[in-house]
This record gives C-alpha cells, sequence and structure tokens, in this order.
C-alpha cells in the first residue's frame, strides 16, 4: 500500500480522531441491535431497527453528497459530529428519565441513520483535501481501510463494553468519542478545491448530474452492482449478530462479544491483507476484490448450517475478513475514478448503495428468520447472493472480453 498519505500532518491528526469517532458511530449501532433484542426478544424486530439506522443512507444520503460538493466542508464536518453527540447525549438522559422501549430505541436507530447518512460524503470529501493531489490514492486507500476495520471492530468493542459496564454506560463512551473530531476539524489546514463549487447551480440539477454521472461510467456501475449484491447479505449479518447469539444459540452479551471480537479479528486481518498487497489501480477491482465478492455468500450458507458456536465464531471472522476486504477494494476502486467535482454526490450514492444493502439486509434476514428460521434463512439467501454475484461476474468478464 501506498503510504505517502502520512507524509500530510493535517491527514494524520485527522485520522486518529477520525478513527476513534468511527468505532464510537460502530458501538452506538451494535447497542441499537442489543437493545432492541432486550425490548422486544424478536428478530423481526432487531432486523427492523438495524433498517431503521442504515435506511437514512438511500433518502438523505445524496442530498448531503450535494452539499458536501457545494459548502464549506470543514463547517459541514463540524455540525454534523455536534449533531452526533446532542443526539447521544438526548438517548443517554431519556434512558435515565423514562427507561428504554421499543419506541425510543426506533427514535434513537432513525437519528443515528440520518447522521450518519451526512457523515459519509461529508467525511470522504473532506479526507480527500488533507494532502497533496499526488498523495490523494494513499489518502483514499487508508480512509477506506480504515472505515472499513472501524465497521467491524467498533462492534466488537462495543460487546466488550457492554458486558463489562452495559448500555447506557457504553454509549457515554462513544459520546466522548466525538469530541477530538470537533475539537480538530475547524483548525486543520484543507487543500483547495480543484474546481470552482456551482453554488448557484439548482440544487437538483446538481443531485441529478450526479446520478448522470454514475450511470455513464460502466466500471463505476459495476462497482455498485456488486457491492448491493454482497453487502445485503454479508453486511446485514453482521449487523444483525444478536439474532445468532441470543436466537440461535440462547446466548447472552458475553457471546454476543465474542462473535463481534470475531468479526473484528478477521477486519484487521483484512487491513494487513491489504496493506500488504498491490496498491489499488485505477479502473481495476483485482482477482481478490472478485474472491471476497464470493467468499462472503457462501460463508452465510456455512453460518447458516453450523451447529457449533466455536466454529460460527470462526465463520463470522471469515466474513468480517472478507466483507472487509470487500468493501475497501470497492470504495477505493470507486474514488479513485472520481474528481473533487463529483466526488460528495458519487460517494454519496455508493454509501447509499453499501449501507442501503445493510439496511434491506437487515430487515431481510430479520423478518424472514421469524417466519422460516434462522438458519434456513442464511441457507436461502446466502445461496440466492452466491448466484447473482457469480452471474454480475461473468456477465462483466464477457463484456470486456469483446
Amino acid at each position: 500500500m501506498n503510504l505517502s498519505a502520512f507524509q500530510s500532518k493535517p491527514f494524520r491528526h485527522y485520522l486518529a480522531c477520525v478513527s476513534i469517532a468511527l468505532h464510537g458511530m460502530w458501538v452506538q449501532r451494535l447497542v441499537v441491535a442489543w437493545l432492541a433484542w432486550d425490548v422486544s426478544s424478536s428478530p423481526a424486530f432487531v432486523g427492523f431497527t438495524a433498517f431503521l439506522s442504515f435506511a437514512p443512507t438511500m433518502i438523505t444520503g445524496p442530498f448531503f453528497g450535494v452539499l458536501a460538493d457545494r459548502i464549506e466542508i470543514r463547517n459541514a464536518v463540524f455540525a454534523n459530529y455536534i449533531v452526533m453527540l446532542v443526539i447521544s447525549v438526548t438517548f443517554i438522559l431519556l434512558a435515565y428519565l423514562i427507561g428504554i422501549n421499543e419506541f425510543t430505541v426506533v427514535l434513537f436507530a432513525t437519528a443515528i441513520g440520518i447522521t450518519a447518512s451526512a457523515n459519509h460524503p461529508f467525511r470522504m470529501a473532506f479526507a480527500a483535501r488533507l494532502g497533496s493531489k499526488e498523495q490523494l490514492s494513499s489518502i483514499i486507500a487508508i480512509t477506506a481501510l480504515n472505515f472499513n476495520i472501524s465497521r467491524l471492530v467498533g462492534p466488537a468493542i462495543g460487546g466488550v463494553l457492554l458486558t463489562l459496564v452495559g448500555p447506557t454506560e457504553t454509549l457515554w463512551v462513544t459520546s466522548i468519542g466525538f469530541l477530538p473530531m470537533i475539537f480538530l476539524v475547524r483548525k486543520i489546514a484543507i487543500r483547495p478545491r480543484d474546481f470552482i463549487a456551482r453554488n448557484k447551480q439548482h440544487f437538483f440539477k446538481a443531485l441529478i448530474e450526479g446520478f448522470s454521472y454514475t450511470r455513464k461510467d460502466p466500471f463505476i456501475l459495476y462497482i455498485f452492482s456488486l457491492t448491493i449484491c454482497v453487502t445485503i447479505i454479508g453486511r446485514g449479518l453482521l449487523e444483525t449478530l444478536p439474532i445468532i447469539a441470543q436466537g440461535l444459540f440462547k446466548t447472552g452479551p458475553n457471546e454476543l462479544g465474542f462473535l463481534t471480537a470475531s468479526a473484528g479479528a478477521g477486519a484487521i486481518l483484512a487491513s494487513f491483507a491489504k496493506a500488504a498487497g498491490k496498491p489499488q489501480q485505477v479502473g481495476v477491482i483485482g482477482t481478490f476484490g472478485v474472491l471476497s465478492s464470493i467468499i462472503v455468500p457462501t460463508t452465510i450458507i456455512l453460518i447458516g448450517l453450523s451447529r457449533d458456536i466455536l466454529i460460527t465464531a470462526c465463520l463470522v471472522a471469515l466474513l468480517g475478513f472478507a466483507t472487509t476486504f470487500f468493501a475497501t477494494t470497492m470504495q477505493s476502486a470507486a474514488q479513485l475514478q472520481l474528481t473533487d467535482e463529483f466526488r460528495g454526490r458519487v460517494m454519496s450514492l455508493w454509501t447509499m448503495i453499501a449501507m442501503g444493502g445493510a439496511a434491506i439486509g437487515a430487515l431481510l434476514l430479520g423478518a424472514i428468520s421469524e417466519i422460516l428460521g434462522i438458519s434456513f434463512t442464511f441457507l436461502i439467501l446466502g445461496g440466492f447472493t452466491t448466484t447473482i454475484t457469480t452471474v454480475i461476474l461473468i456477465f462483466v468478464r464477457l463484456s470486456n472480453s469483446r
């Protein structure tokens, strides 16, 4: 991996602070899933709350992407983290005053989903301007890797905190984790945009322009197709691990912490594998990126067949590895295709696909598990996704060979 990004002092400071904040965001999502099961004992409700924490990205994400390309990005990032802090503290106070119930869990899941839908395009547009143009590919690769590691290591930390201190105290920790970014972002030096922001352009025209750019680029469409297919099942399962821990094996927070830690370990191994490999090339996904897109759904099938929690934990680790490697590869490949002019809009659409896939997957896994049973649901959805992913890969290969 190209590590030239670390030559930039602003990027080093940013990476340290955003890593803490991102881990806190993913800890929050695990707490939501845990509380959803705790107040309902229903796989469908767990899936529904996970859906709510991701679904806003499909609706509001593209609008925030337009803003990322138009406004002062430091102010946008600052405001976003302030709102995240306020939401967390508000939920904690509600928990003390009126207790935790299904309504408050739904409210909290929706609120963090909306703020996250702004955070993704803001963060990606901001990070890309923390170094020189020559350092851009390195910045993209490292930030993508950092995001996808935190996506799995964060819940692993959350599982441990839930066991040790409980959900409310865990949320206090995540709230404190937003403070470094809040203090840093207004003072950090950033590179000027490589274009003049068209603030007078009609908002919806700018939004449509982002969709049009995406539709006309075959490589971006290829990335989007694979992302939605793989994340529906892969990320959907990792966001609903309480269904496995409590619904399949009838265990508690210790076992949930074990499963989330397994997923986090897989993510860390994926980061080493990605760092040891060749730098991401423009216009190429690569053999291991393709392979990871197949490993994800086949691992889901194996989890559906497992009846031993240790074997399941190993499979969850493999799933954490494959989803992290896949998502890092897709995010980096998409970013390298873009200029600053379209980065916020197109990457907000990629995030819409990635997070939307997780939302839909969580909802499907929860709802279908309620009807058909957990194991059978994994077998059906894993087999279907493996088939669709294979068809996409064959179609693209045949198209490129013509």
